[in-house]
């Protein structure tokens, strides 16, 4: 009879234990999400990756000795080749979905040759994709 109360007490102690079920998510360390862009304040996409992950701008390293390689990661907008670093400047913040850090394998795996040092990729929310496209069309 002493059974059935201490596995109630067991159970209740279990459930108290327990985490929340909202418990949130850890937060992805090659990823920069909407929510973390806006939360920054920054205005541009150079700024949010300045704040939110710095590591992501460090210098690699060079890796030939022809120069094509400045040794930082390559920026890639929508899946598309953008241009260096400073290029990040040019996209307002508020208008960016995601933001993806690839390291060199990755980089060269995904968008070809010339990528060691590792690409950003920045994803824009659709709205701002059609307003950029009008801009620069």
């Amino acid at each position: 009879m002493r059974i059935v109360p201490l596995a109630g007490l067991v159970a209740g102690v279990l459930v108290a234990c327990a985490p929340p079920s909202t418990t949130r998510a850890a937060r992805d360390p090659r990823v920069i999400t909407r929510e973390e862009i806006l939360a920054s304040h920054t205005t541009n996409a150079y700024d949010a990756v300045s704040m939110l992950r710095p590591n992501w701008l460090q210098f690699h390293g060079q890796t030939t000795i022809t120069g094509s390689d400045t040794g930082y990661p390559r920026v890639y907008l929508d899946h598309i080749l953008y241009g260096d670093l400073t290029s990040l400047r040019t996209l307002d913040a508020i208008g960016v979905l995601e933001i993806h850090y690839y390291n060199g394998a990755e980089a060269q795996s995904r968008f070809g040759l010339g990528n060691v040092a590792g690409a950003i990729e920045v994803v824009l929310d659709p709205a701002s994709r059609s307003e950029l496209l009008f801009t620069l069309g």
